[in-house]
């Protein structure tokens, strides 16, 4: 484990241990877990990942072409259902 300070204008400089995965100037993502770490990410890699997934269900024949239409009725069904207000 390494202890950083955290300054009163809260920064804190990141150990060098880690520089060579952040750049000065880089723009990230910073988020918290259940456990309270703190998660540092790069803003491009995020989108790398994103890009990963862009189109998965393309290829799909059993999704229609509008995907949100889609996933809504399936919802909108099984609420209803859940709630006993279906239209049988």
């Amino acid at each position: 484990m390494i202890t950083v300070h955290i300054r009163s204008d809260y920064t804190f400089r990141i150990p060098s241990k880690f520089r060579s995965r952040l750049h000065a100037g880089q723009e990230v993502a910073v988020n918290v877990d259940a456990q309270g770490r703190l998660i540092i990410t790069p803003i491009e890699q995020m989108n790398a990942l994103l890009q990963e997934t862009f189109g998965m269900w393309a290829d799909r024949k059993d999704i229609p072409t509008d995907g949100v239409e889609y996933v809504d009725d399936i919802r909108r069904g099984r609420r209803l259902d859940d709630l006993g207000l279906s239209k049988k």
